[in-house]
């Protein structure tokens, strides 16, 4: 049953904690049937993208043999039966749209859309070098798409920009620890032979410098400051700015950046920041700080 469960990637969820961005940017935060049509939405999506990983192990897992750290996931390892696992992604997926159907129609078809997305990378685009990381950004733009979906609220332009800037700096950072950490790389996924690290070095810091443009532009637009009367949301750029950095810290001093996941859940430093910015945009956006 445990490898089952990590099958699943749980920990991985954390991800899906950009459906909730919607809800807090268009102030329905304190409105209780948004709360649980937001949360009823990331219980979906959780379901939908546990499914994906399930359908990716199972594609990659004669590959993930030779990997150093892949080889001791459940199917790669054997401890995990194939069939067994066929039969959970379905029952996952199907559980995540039955709950969709519930919500609306558009909600259903983003996470419908999110599946066939990731099914097209992890069968073709993963090998078709940059778009593998724009479809990586696509699934995390999908699941703030879904979040606003959700809740009946349109998807803010400046949203979507630094979800794409920033999903993208999480994707090539992925792809440079890749590079950097793994013997014959291209035999573990062979995109890879097509990128070097000066060259994801140069695509990092325009991600990364984008997001900061995009959100610094974001706090200090004049329809920003009249729609949620103040200026105090400038007081989360520092935030903002030292988790990226934090981020890069970890990806070129501690030769990390394999999953954005893993390494918000170990360094502690981003985890604390990520809250503290979180609990400052509620209490600027709701309190009028």
């Amino acid at each position: 049953m445990l490898q089952y469960l990590r099958l699943m990637r749980i920990p991985h969820w954390i991800k899906n904690f950009f459906i909730f961005a919607p809800l807090v940017f268009s102030l329905h935060f304190m409105l209780l049937p948004s709360i649980l049509l937001s949360l009823t939405a990331f219980a979906a999506f959780c379901l939908v993208s546990s499914s994906v990983y399930i359908l990716n192990d199972l594609i990659d897992r004669e590959k993930d043999r030779l990997h150093p750290v892949k080889k001791d996931r459940p199917l790669a390892s054997g401890k995990a039966s194939p069939a067994a696992a066929v039969i959970l992604a379905v029952v996952l997926f199907l559980g995540g749209l039955a709950i969709t159907y519930f919500i609306n129609l558009n909600t259903l078809l983003v996470y419908a859309g999110y599946f066939v997305v990731i099914l097209l990378y992890s069968l073709f685009i993963k090998n078709e070098v940059i778009l593998d990381v724009f479809f990586i950004a696509l699934g995390f733009v999908l699941r703030v798409l879904a979040g606003a979906t959700a809740i009946g609220v349109g998807l803010s332009n400046w949203i979507f920009l630094t979800t794409l800037f920033i999903s993208l700096f999480l994707g090539f950072g992925k792809r440079r620890h890749e590079l950097v950490m793994l013997e014959d790389s291209h035999k573990h996924r062979p995109v890879l032979k097509d990128y070097s690290v000066r060259l994801l070095d140069y695509m990092i810091v325009i991600s990364v410098t984008l997001t900061i443009i995009t959100y610094s532009l974001y706090v200090i637009d004049p329809d920003t400051i009249a729609r949620f009367g103040t200026r105090s949301l400038l007081c989360t750029l520092p935030f903002a700015l030292y988790g990226l950095f934090r981020y890069m810290y970890d990806i070129y001093q501690k030769a990390e950046g394999g999953d954005p996941a893993d390494i918000v859940i170990r360094d502690k430093h981003i985890m604390v920041d990520v809250a503290l910015c979180g609990i400052l945009v509620l209490v600027i956006l709701y309190f009028k700080l």
